[in-house]
């Protein structure tokens, strides 16, 4: 009991270190921040693939704008935010977070694997941001239920709608309608079919953490891989595309 009561004090130890050395830090912008790496970048987002090594620190950091991250594998973190207490955090794969901007911040990663996350900054002002608290789950229209794809909700604001979407093996959605641009974020292996409403179904293949842009379109998803196939979407409402083209020289 001894040794663990000592294990534990070291490890409380370690971490007040990690934090305070931290909060002396100068803060770095997030493009000069080692552990971020631009990935994707338009008038609407900015997007960082971000890789914390085990027992390392990203530099202090700033957030100027808000911004979403998804996590890809689970993690055991500590957010080191300037001017406020360490908060530690375990984080479960596909876990999916919305922060607002204006602060830094560096991340600690107390585990014994990488933590990596999406980070995917919003440049779009955005007003009235919230949790979903109802209405959250899309129903399913599937006969088979088996085959019915998992579509919730998470937070969402007048601009933007961030969606969690799981497809079974052999689970579609069915065709739908995307008026306005979206960001998928694949938190698994992808392998899917996908059929636009006037062009014959192709192949689509995407690696975990590996993003795409996909522009207004009618289409039908299936997932034709032997695993779930799990997504997150941030898709923009027609203000937050107003938004844009105003932020636009």
């Amino acid at each position: 009991m001894k040794e663990l009561a000592i294990l534990r004090s070291l490890k409380i130890a370690a971490l007040l270190l990690a934090s305070t050395a931290a909060a002396q830090q100068q803060p770095v912008e997030i493009t000069n921040e080692p552990s971020h790496h631009l990935v994707f970048e338009n008038a609407f987002l900015r997007v960082f693939d971000v890789s914390v090594a085990p027992k390392a620190a990203t530099l202090v950091h700033r957030h100027n704008n808000d911004y979403v991250f998804v996590t890809l594998g689970d993690a055991d973190i500590t957010n080191a935010r300037v001017g406020a207490a360490p908060v530690k955090a375990h984080l479960k794969d596909g876990d999916t977070h919305f922060a607002s901007g204006g602060f830094s911040h560096a991340a600690i990663n107390n585990g014994d694997t990488p933590f990596r996350n999406i980070t995917i900054e919003i440049l779009v002002p955005a007003t009235n941001e919230h949790n979903c608290v109802e209405n959250c789950s899309l129903p399913c229209k599937a006969a088979d239920k088996a085959l019915c794809p998992t579509e919730q909700r998470l937070f969402s604001s007048d601009q933007w709608t961030v969606t969690s979407v799981t497809l079974p093996p052999g689970g579609k959605l069915e065709e739908h309608t995307h008026l306005t641009h979206h960001l998928a974020v694949a938190v698994s292996d992808l392998h899917l079919k996908i059929k636009g409403h006037d062009r014959p179904e192709a192949d689509s293949s995407s690696r975990v953490g590996e993003v795409a842009w996909i522009n207004p379109a009618t289409h039908t998803i299936t997932n034709a891989g032997e695993k779930p196939a799990r997504i997150i979407t941030l898709e923009f409402t027609e203000k937050g595309e107003q938004a844009a083209s105003h932020s636009q020289p």
